[in-house]
């Protein structure tokens, strides 16, 4: 009998030495494992990483190496064993009680796991090797986040190089996990960058994995060509990231992990009865072809309802509705509780990831909401370019109800944009950003404009609002008058609602600099009374407040030689055509970022010139042009009258005097071909009258 024991315990040992972890990939997850960890992703040095330790920091001429060994935060379990410590390598290795490890490879390689080269209970990106440029160097750093028994301890590689992308970079992370001990591999960020400072479009082949011993590892799926899964943007948060987590122990057959319910978080509670629904993921080897839905809503008795339609092959994901709909009891905040089980008849292999937790607000009113999108662009950023026709790709399939857009040009790279102006850069120091393109919708999504996709847009604009935001502007020459009114649907406690408004101008031409682009949408021009906006006190529901603002463009319009030395916006102005701006005005609590609600004022154009008296019925066709253009008017009465080609900044292009002009319908022509692009005007100039008609060349 104790024979037979020894044997059993020997091949249980054996049994749990071949099956130590087994890994779930989270591609495009767009957040950290469990959005514990929100910092940005800056080069090493940067002031913005801040709370980090450095191990080891180096450049491209480093060899192999291990950094000092370190002591863990918290208790954590390898392969079932605690460990107190760790070594990282510049190879990217992290290994466990080993003190400095004697094993280590001889250079920077994506090899195959498991390898002899590689030290005994360790987690491994191997292929990463050290990368310098003139400002950055490769540095591995630590950092603690979360409370215990919950927290998590990165190992960052930051600012790491690998052949196949040339003079780029890559970001990766080794996280380990308090309690329950799994260990996550982070995508973070890739780009290919040639020596001459050119994106490219390769991607590095890395080897990830756990390994246990020489003979015993688990590897990513890929590896040892692992690439990374975003590689096109530079992007500094986690918005673009993927994440691999390895679990102690073997695969279950039935797993169904709830990963999001997708009821919607406002309700009006005349609309009741509603239905609870979320997304499950089949984290198991089995198929999953029938479960139980539960949901529990605050204390009370959980709701159980078989699932119908459950198909849901290993790692993929669909959306379940629970049979039975809530009626809620009355206007209030309420915790939602959903999970499955019982899934193919066999109770959940994994109960730790089986549960979502949901806040659910019914109410008795709310607004649609019209999402607000400032984007931080430059006629000389390069990425800018496919930014901005990303988003109005994006935007151009949306109703114009649903969102306004402000385009702030910044002062970066080289010289900058022409119309960047001082409160441009209030709202990019706002925001902290750092690069762009850069693009904030509704205060709450801080990332590159390329990466914004539809479902982003109705995931913010999906969300209701609690204000309604309506108003009007006109300009009177160059005196604009805005009236906002903003009407609570429900008390509003904050001390810190503030309303912006902000004038733009829906096209522009002149400011081309260095990246191809020659038009501009929706910039920037003014905001009234500043960008610090004006503070909204006493928001109580359903009483309406208006505030109502001037401001007069003063001078003449200036061009900007450079983003260091911007217009003086007291004294001068950049408005290309009076009658072509819009008005877009937001409410937001400074201290939180969020916006409420943003709108489109009801815009009225008064005019710019003396009203005439005899020219009437002014086309240009065609316009825009760029060759032969025809202009026809009717004259009320005989008049002898000075007709200019006058550009954006007032300069006379060409002259016409014609005595010939006669009462009625009057036309002549002019050639376009050589004008350069931008807004220009026609002006006519009588005895007792002056008019003018815009027109375009592109």
């Amino acid at each position: 009998m104790k024979k037979f024991l020894l044997t059993l315990v020997a091949a249980v040992a054996i049994q749990f030495a071949v099956a130590q972890y087994y890994c779930i990939p989270y591609p495009n997850a767009a957040q950290n494992p469990g959005a514990v960890n929100p910092d940005g992703e800056n080069p090493y040095p940067s002031t913005s990483n801040v709370g980090w330790s450095t191990l080891w920091q180096g450049g491209a001429g480093s060899a192999t190496t291990w950094a000092p060994e370190q002591t863990l935060p918290f208790g954590f379990k390898f392969n079932g064993t605690n460990v107190t410590k760790f070594t990282a390598g510049n190879f990217g290795t992290v290994a466990f009680d080993a003190g400095t490890p004697t094993v280590k490879p001889s250079a920077f390689s994506n090899l195959t796991l498991p390898n002899a080269n590689i030290p005994n209970n360790s987690v491994n990106i191997l292929g990463l090797s050290p990368q310098t440029n003139t400002t950055y160097n490769s540095a591995i750093m630590t950092k603690t986040y979360g409370t215990a028994p919950n927290r998590q301890f990165w190992i960052w590689f930051n600012f790491f190089g690998e052949a196949n992308i040339q003079s780029g970079w890559t970001y990766w992370a080794v996280v380990l996990e308090e309690t329950s001990n799994n260990i996550h591999v982070v995508d973070m960020k890739t780009l290919c960058v040639t020596s001459g400072g050119a994106l490219c479009t390769s991607n590095v082949k890395l080897s990830a994995g756990i390994q246990i011993n020489a003979t015993t590892a688990t590897s990513i799926a890929g590896s040892p060509s692992l690439g990374a899964l975003q590689i096109t943007q530079n992007i500094f948060t986690a918005g673009d990231n993927s994440y691999y987590t390895f679990i102690q122990g073997s695969q279950p057959a039935n797993d169904l992990a709830s990963t999001k319910v997708t009821t919607l978080p406002y309700l009006i509670l005349s609309q009741a009865p509603f239905t609870i629904s979320a997304d499950f993921r089949n984290l198991g080897t089995s198929k999953a072809s029938s479960a139980d839905l539960n949901y529990r809503i605050n204390n009370a008795a959980k709701v159980t309802a078989a699932g119908t339609g459950v198909a849901i092959t290993p790692l993929s994901t669909q959306n379940l509705s629970h049979a039975t709909k809530w009626t809620p009891s009355a206007v209030g905040t309420y915790t939602l509780k959903v999970w499955a089980s019982n899934i193919n008849g066999s109770a959940d292999g994994n109960a730790s990831n089986d549960t979502s937790y949901f806040t659910v607000n019914v109410v008795d009113n709310y607004a649609p909401r019209a999402i607000l999108n400032e984007v931080f662009t430059s006629s000389t950023c390069g990425p800018c370019v496919a930014g901005n026709i990303n988003y109005k790709n994006v935007t151009d399939a949306k109703p114009a109800s649903k969102f306004t857009t402000v385009k702030y040009q910044m002062n970066y790279p080289s010289t900058g944009d022409p119309y960047y102006t001082s409160e441009c850069g209030t709202r990019h120091t706002y925001y902290g950003i750092n690069s762009i393109p850069r693009m904030e919708v509704d205060g709450g999504w801080n990332v590159n404009a390329s990466s914004f996709t539809s479902q982003i847009f109705d995931d913010f604009q999906a969300k209701p609002s609690f204000i309604e935001l309506t108003g009007t502007s006109s300009i009177n020459y160059r005196k604009m008058t805005v009236n906002a009114n903003i009407k609570p649907l429900s008390d509003i406690a904050s001390t810190s609602m503030y309303l912006f408004v902000a004038v733009c101008e829906k096209v522009t031409f002149k400011n081309v600099k260095t990246n191809g682009e020659t038009e501009f949408e929706h910039v920037m021009k003014k905001m009234i009374p500043n960008a610090n906006g004006t503070l909204l006190t006493g928001l109580a529901k359903n009483t309406t407040t208006t505030k109502s603002l001037t401001f007069n463009f003063p001078g003449i319009y200036t061009l900007a030689a450079s983003g260091a030395t911007p217009i003086n916006i007291a004294t001068q102005h950049s408005v290309e055509d009076f009658s072509n701006l819009e008005v877009v005005m937001w409410v937001q609590d400074i201290t939180t970022k969020e916006v409420w609600q943003s709108g489109y004022t009801t815009h009225t154009f008064l005019g710019i010139d003396k009203q005439p008296s005899s020219v009437q019925n002014i086309q240009v066709v065609p316009n825009p042009t760029n060759g032969m253009t025809k202009v026809n008017f009717g004259l009320n009465d005989d008049n002898n009258i000075q007709v200019s080609l006058i550009d954006a900044l007032g300069k006379t292009v060409k002259t016409f005097t014609k005595t010939e002009f006669t009462s009625g319908f009057n036309s002549f022509t002019f050639d376009a071909a050589s004008m350069s692009t931008g807004v220009y005007f026609i002006k006519f100039v009588g005895d007792n009258f002056a008019t003018t008609q815009k027109f375009i060349v592109r």
